[in-house]
């Protein structure tokens, strides 16, 4: 009975493996078809759809390849919306930084301490904006907007998220033969997953205060 009951959770763990490398593949692939810049962000969308149908629903029967493709061409130019605004502000993040090297001595420190507030409120909206926007259906200032609001509303578990996500980003620096396979889709699950349960504890709370009225 016990070795039975191994065999049954190897093999989950084997099928988990299977279907992170797959669509970790999946999301490479269209990526490259959207020429990189145009592909991420569709691409991105495609693999949290996946993976919240994955946790949300336990349904893992659908058709991934089918649903990957079709929701990559539906969200094709909305997703492009938000990634193209995401990368904006990264580009510009990235021009403050090189910036600061001019910075007088006087004004490096609050310089300094501004951009890394200013860092830590962007990856807040960075983790949190596509599971919103694959789980709620919202206008597009909005996603933005509630990823921030939510990831602050919730520092726990976006500092549960933050870490996580660093942990894997290290053990893919040490290790980067898994990046083909478990980068992207990994951190996804991770961060999907943390996601969801937020999303679950806010909406019971509004459920209560509906009953409550």
């Amino acid at each position: 009975m016990r070795i039975s009951l191994m065999d049954g959770k190897l093999y989950r763990v084997c099928e988990w493996i299977t279907r992170l490398a797959y669509v970790n593949l999946l999301w490479m692939v269209f990526t490259i078809i959207g020429l990189g810049i145009f592909g991420i962000a569709p691409a991105t969308v495609a693999l949290f759809t996946i993976i919240r149908k994955w946790i949300f629903f336990h349904d893992t029967e659908i058709p991934v390849l089918k649903t990957f493709a079709q929701t990559y061409k539906r969200e094709f130019w909305r997703a492009n919306r938000i990634g193209l605004l995401l990368m904006a502000m990264a580009y510009i993040f990235y021009i403050d930084i090189i910036y600061l090297a001019h910075v007088p001595p006087g004004w490096k420190l609050p310089f300094s301490v501004a951009l890394l507030i200013i860092f830590l409120f962007y990856m807040v909206m960075l983790l949190y904006v596509f599971p919103i926007y694959v789980h709620y259906e919202l206008r597009f200032w909005q996603y933005m907007k509630y990823a921030f609001l939510i990831g602050m509303a919730n520092p726990l578990m976006t500092l549960v998220m933050l870490v996580s996500v660093g942990i894997l980003l290290l053990v893919l620096m040490y290790i980067p033969g898994l990046i083909p396979f478990f980068s992207i889709s990994t951190m996804a699950l991770v961060v999907m997953g943390t996601a969801l349960r937020v999303f679950g504890k806010m909406e019971e709370k509004q459920e209560m205060w509906q009953q409550g009225k």
